[in-house]
């Protein structure tokens, strides 16, 4: 199974020994996972601060490890701080410990008997990656991304981890009825349309000029400019959408309205628009993708 680097679920690997880490990173790509390292605790709890750290799916301790990034000897201690820590940390992620030692599997086994599932090095790999892929597989995240996995490629290679989080929540919330949410997934999907021009404007100024985006962003100027431009075709899909987007988004998503709207919004408004963008991001990525072809020459 050749998965792409953009859709493959990341999952940190906390073990001071690099090669073993290097072969079950090559493992793990079969079973659609890519293994994000850190040779000691601090490292790990470093990158699970990043600010794409949410995006985690998984966690997997050696059974001693540094606790330190100066430290030069595994610390017996580490396992528990580790344990301690990504319990606390991010209590719904899956996570597993391997041992390269029979006697400490048998006790580990025993001590964390239906909390922690134990597994041995050099010989339950496959078991242990298609259990992390199962668990994974129940979280919010991986649901959603799995279900509209273009667009999570896309906003992973050209937008960036704010901007999947966000994308990330408007699929979440999109059916939700209660106003303040629909209110507050309106503005995102305003955030994510800006984003998109915005990368659009940085990547090619010639294709949509930095004027339009610098300072205050003129929404209506950039999707206008591209279809002026001929990159968009007039009247047709993506012209209607965008215009859909920034109008909805703008009434009733960023903007207070000055008397309550006869017909406001409601989850099915939500569910056209994130519909509405998806098809904008899917747009976005044949253009930046072809941008990059063009800059690699």
């Amino acid at each position: 199974m050749n998965v792409p680097d953009q859709v493959l679920e990341r999952m940190l690997v906390i073990d001071d020994n690099r090669p073993y880490v290097e072969a079950l990173h090559r493992d793990a790509r079969r079973y659609g996972i890519t293994m994000v390292h850190a040779g000691s605790l601090e490292e790990g709890r470093e990158i699970m601060e990043q600010r794409d750290g949410w995006s985690l799916t998984g966690v997997v301790l050696d059974v001693k490890c540094l606790k330190e990034r100066s430290q030069q000897v595994p610390d017996s201690s580490f396992l528990t701080a580790a344990v301690r820590y990504f319990s606390e940390k991010a209590p719904n992620l899956p996570m597993v410990v391997l041992t390269g030692e029979p006697d400490q599997f048998r006790s580990l086994s025993e001590l964390y008997a239906g909390t922690l599932r134990i597994f041995s090095k050099g010989r339950d790999e496959t078991e242990m990656l298609v259990f992390l892929r199962e668990e994974a597989g129940k979280l919010d995240y991986v649901r959603v991304a799995g279900a509209y996995p273009e667009a999570f490629a896309t906003v992973r290679s050209h937008l960036g981890s704010d901007a999947e989080q966000e994308l990330f929540n408007c699929l979440r919330d999109m059916t939700s009825a209660e106003l303040t949410t629909i209110k507050n997934t309106l503005g995102c999907l305003r955030r994510l349309q800006e984003r998109i021009y915005i990368a659009l404007s940085r990547a090619d100024d010639k294709l949509l000029p930095s004027q339009y985006v610098s300072g205050e962003i003129n929404l209506v100027g950039c999707y206008k400019h591209l279809v002026e431009k001929g990159v968009v075709e007039r009247y047709r899909i993506i012209d209607r959408f965008a215009e859909l987007i920034y109008k909805i988004t703008s009434d009733s998503g960023a903007h207070s309205p000055y008397a309550d709207p006869k017909y406001p919004p409601t989850s099915y408004t939500v569910r056209a628009v994130v519909f509405a963008l998806l098809d904008l991001l899917l747009w976005f990525g044949g253009i930046m993708d072809e941008i990059r072809r063009h800059t690699t020459r």
